[in-house]
C-alpha cells in the first residue's frame, strides 16, 4: 500500500519532478483523463455521459476523458465553464483534442439519467465558487445521476478536507499517484465516495524529493504490524510491561474497559488503583486485573514506585468533582523519576481547561494525549487550521504525541510526522469506545516492542478494525472482545506479505 498523502504543493512538485523539468505537463493530463475514462468503462455499463469541465487542469482531464469515451462509442456530452476560445494552456489543448460542440454552463440542463463526470475544479481550488458553476453544482446535488469526480469533488479544499456548501456527493472519485489530504480528512472523505488512486506514470521515487514532512495513511505496512501482533514464546509477563490505571469512583466502567483493553492488547500486567469504596466493582470486572486500594488521590504516586510499572493511564472515568486532586495525579504521573509513559485521556485533559499554562509545563515527550475535538479545543483553544495542522502544532508545542480522535483520527509527533487513520465504523459513536482506545494505546506502549509513535498508530488502526469486525450493534464491550481477532488478522496479513515476497 502506498501510504503517503500529499498536499497540493507536494503533488505539484511530484508532477514537476516526473516531467524532469519540462515546461509542459500535458502528457500527465492525457494519462489522467484516459485513466478516468478507463475506470468509467470498467465500473459502469455503456450509457450517456455528461462531462462538466472547468478552465484549469481538472477541466483538461475532463476533456481527455470525454475524448476517450467517445472513441469507445459512448454517448458523450461536454459542458464547460467558459467558451473554448477563452481557454488557454493545457486545457485549451485538451479542448482542441475533443474538437466537438461544448455547451456553456448557463445553457446547460442537467440530464435525468446517465453518468456525470465532475471535472470543474480540482485539488488546487482556493476560492469560493460563485456564478454559473455554483448553480450547476447545487443542481448536481439534487440529481439522481451517479457523479464521478476527477481528483476531488468540486468545492472540496484538498489540504483540509473542508467542503463548500455546493460540493456534490460523488459516488466515485478518481485521483492520481497518491491520495490528497481531502480524501481522508472529514468531511471530504465522505464527499469523495469510493476513492480510486490511479497510475499516471509518476515514479514512486519522486516522493523522496518533495519538500516538507509527509503525512501517511495508517496501515500495517508502516512497519508496526508484526511486533504488535506477536509475543516471543520465551518471554514472561514482566517482559511486556505493567500498566497502572487510575480508577474513578463513579464511572467505573470506563476504567474497567481501558484496563481490559490494555491486557487484550498484550500488556503483561494491569493494575487498577481505585478508592476502597469501589475496589470490588473493579475486581468483578475480570479476575485477570489486579486492583489496589487508594485511600486518597494524593497517595496515587505511591503506586508508581515499582520501576516495572512503566505506563500510567489517567483520565477514563476519573471525574471532575475534585479537580485539584486530579491535577496532582497528573503532575505526579508525568513528573515521576524515572519517567514513565503517561497516557492522558478524557477528564485528565478537561481538568486543565482553565489552566493551560500549567498543563503545557507538565507534559512532555513521555506523554500521549488522546483528546476528541471538544477536549482539544479546551486545552489548545488558540490552535486553528486543518486537523493535521492543529495536531502537529499541539505536538510540537508540548513535545507529546497527540491523538486527535474522530472518524479521521490524526496521530502527530513532535518531529512533524503525522498519520491519518481510516479504519472504523459509525458504531464507534457509543459510550466507552474512547476508553478502549486509551487502554489499547497503554497496552502497546508498555510492551516496548514498538517505538511509542508506532505503538499509538498500531493501537488506533486496531481499534478501528475491531469495530469493523464487531459489526452493527457493537458496544464498547464487544470492541474489547474483538482485539484477539484483530491480532490474528495482523498475523494473517504478515504471512500473506511474506508469501508474496518469497514468490517474487
Amino acid at each position: 500500500m502506498n501510504t503517503e498523502i500529499l498536499s497540493v504543493e507536494q503533488m505539484r512538485q511530484a508532477e514537476s519532478l516526473a516531467m524532469g523539468g519540462k515546461a509542459s505537463t500535458y502528457p500527465l493530463m492525457q494519462r489522467a483523463g484516459r485513466a478516468v475514462a478507463d475506470i468509467v468503462r470498467e465500473r459502469y455499463e455503456r450509457q450517456p455521459v455528461l462531462v462538466l469541465c472547468g478552465a484549469g487542469n481538472n477541466g483538461g482531464d475532463g476533456f481527455i476523458a470525454a475524448c476517450e469515451l467517445k472513441r469507445k462509442k459512448w454517448d458523450v456530452t461536454v459542458a464547460c465553464i467558459h467558451e473554448v476560445k477563452h481557454l488557454d494552456g493545457n486545457v485549451a489543448l485538451a479542448a482542441q483534442e475533443w474538437g466537438e460542440d461544448v455547451i456553456p454552463f448557463d445553457k446547460l440542463d442537467l440530464p435525468t439519467e446517465g453518468l456525470i463526470i465532475d471535472a470543474i475544479y480540482g485539488a488546487g481550488l482556493e476560492r469560493e465558487i460563485t456564478g454559473d458553476a455554483q448553480e450547476i453544482l447545487f443542481r448536481l446535488q439534487r440529481s439522481m445521476c451517479p457523479v464521478i469526480a476527477v481528483d476531488v469533488p468540486t468545492g472540496l479544499y484538498s489540504d483540509t478536507g473542508d467542503c463548500q456548501p455546493c460540493t456534490p456527493q460523488a459516488e466515485l472519485t478518481v485521483t492520481f499517484f497518491r491520495k490528497k489530504m481531502g480524501h481522508v480528512l472529514m468531511p471530504g472523505r465522505i464527499a469523495c465516495g469510493e476513492i480510486i488512486v490511479t497510475d499516471i506514470g509518476i515514479k514512486d521515487s519522486v516522493i523522496e524529493d518533495v519538500d516538507g514532512p509527509l503525512v501517511r495513511e495508517n496501515d500495517p505496512s508502516l512497519g508496526w504490524g508484526e511486533d504488535a501482533s506477536t509475543k516471543a514464546f520465551w518471554t514472561h509477563k514482566y517482559h511486556h510491561g505493567h500498566v497502572v490505571v487510575l480508577g474513578g469512583r463513579v464511572m467505573t466502567g470506563a476504567g474497567a474497559l481501558a484496563s481490559l483493553s490494555a491486557l487484550r492488547t498484550g500488556a503483561g500486567l494491569v493494575t487498577i488503583v481505585a478508592h476502597t469504596d469501589v475496589m470490588n466493582v473493579y475486581r468483578l470486572a475480570s479476575p485477570s486485573l489486579m486492583v489496589e486500594p487508594l485511600t486518597e488521590m494524593a497517595r496515587f504516586k505511591e503506586h508508581l514506585k515499582d520501576e516495572r510499572r512503566n505506563v500510567v493511564l489517567v483520565g477514563p472515568g476519573a471525574g471532575l468533582d475534585h479537580p485539584a486532586a486530579l491535577k496532582k495525579v497528573v503532575f505526579d504521573a508525568t513528573g515521576y523519576n524515572p519517567q514513565k509513559y503517561c497516557i492522558l485521556d478524557a477528564d485528565a485533559l478537561s481538568v486543565f481547561e482553565d489552566d493551560n499554562r500549567n498543563f503545557y509545563k507538565t507534559i512532555g515527550e513521555y506523554c500521549i494525549l488522546t483528546p476528541h475535538e471538544g477536549e482539544f479545543e479546551r486545552i489548545f483553544p488558540d490552535y486553528h487550521g486543518s486537523k493535521v495542522e492543529r495536531a502537529r502544532a499541539a505536538s510540537i508545542k508540548t513535545g507529546a504525541i497527540i491523538v486527535l480522535k474522530g472518524a479521521d483520527t490524526v496521530i502527530a509527533a513532535p518531529d512533524g510526522r503525522a498519520v491519518i487513520n481510516s479504519t472504523g465504523t459509525g458504531w464507534l459513536a457509543t459510550a466507552g469506545t474512547g476508553d478502549v482506545l486509551a487502554g489499547m494505546i497503554a497496552g502497546l506502549v508498555c510492551r516496548k516492542v514498538l517505538k511509542p509513535f508506532d505503538a499509538v498508530c498500531a493501537a488506533v488502526w486496531m481499534h478501528g478494525k475491531a469495530a469493523e469486525l464487531a459489526g452493527p450493534g457493537m458496544i464498547s464491550d464487544d470492541l474489547s472482545s474483538e482485539i484477539p481477532s484483530v491480532l490474528s488478522l495482523l498475523t494473517i496479513l504478515r504471512e500473506n506479505d511474506e508469501e508474496i515476497e518469497d514468490s517474487e
